[in-house]
């Protein structure tokens, strides 16, 4: 009874601040989303079909995708952030709260990491340098990779992470340096393009945030029958 009594006192205890949190992070994402937007407001968008940061093997299944990454994690888009980029580079700063652990390191669970995702603010001069460009005034223009469109904050995530391979000599490393992000924190996300599955608060169940991927994969009809399978598994396992 006596134990009873104190396991009830806990509980009593532990949910009221588990609410504190969850509303704390609510209150968080909702002003993260209000500076996102107004960081973005008026820019000229560039879509480009370029290939950013597209490392990895496309997982066909959930065994495959959990062998080929270190984790694969389901998270909420916490905040976004303009970075400092090369020329004829674009990236985001993307922190992300992890919801869950699928499947890897379990602390990272109730944590927050970042990931440096392709798209980005820069500018005309930076983007187009050394490239044929129409003469125009220099301005800030958001770029968007066709294949891999930046979320959006609040946004719900899956996707599977590496550790950065710090010594890489790519513009994509070289970004994460000059910004001061080469922390322990910090993760690659792995084949963006066709394993990295995004639900927005429109949306009732996770999809590919690749919007040319039903497109890309009739070409290989195995393929694209195996990614909707997983799809399809990660929705009915993790959709809730």
């Amino acid at each position: 009874m006596k134990k009873t009594l104190i396991a009830l006192i806990a509980l009593i205890f532990v949910l009221p601040l588990a609410a504190c949190s969850n509303t704390s992070k609510d209150t968080a994402i909702k002003e993260n989303t209000s500076k996102w937007h107004k960081t973005i407001s008026g820019l000229e968008v560039v879509k480009t079909d370029k290939y950013g940061n597209d490392r990895g093997y496309i997982a066909r299944t959930m065994k495959e995708l959990k062998k080929v990454n270190e984790s694969v994690i389901q998270g909420t888009v916490y905040d976004m952030s303009k970075i400092d980029n090369f020329n004829n580079g674009a990236y985001t700063k993307v922190t992300v709260y992890v919801d869950k652990v699928i499947s890897g390191k379990k602390s990272l669970q109730g944590k927050k990491i970042v990931l440096v995702m392709n798209g980005g603010i820069t500018t005309t001069n930076s983007w187009y340098k050394n490239q044929n460009q129409t003469r125009e005034t220099n301005h800030d223009i958001l770029v968007q990779y066709n294949e891999a469109p930046l979320p959006k904050v609040g946004s719900k995530i899956i996707g599977g992470i590496t550790t950065i391979e710090k010594t890489e000599p790519t513009i994509y490393m070289k970004t994460i340096k000059k910004n001061n992000l080469a922390n322990t924190n910090t993760y690659d996300l792995d084949m963006p393009a066709f394993n990295f599955w995004i639900k927005d608060s429109k949306d009732k169940q996770y999809h590919l945030n690749n919007p040319k991927a039903t497109k890309e994969l009739k070409v290989n009809p195995e393929m694209a029958k195996s990614i909707k399978n997983l799809t399809d598994e990660l929705n009915q396992k993790y959709n809730n």
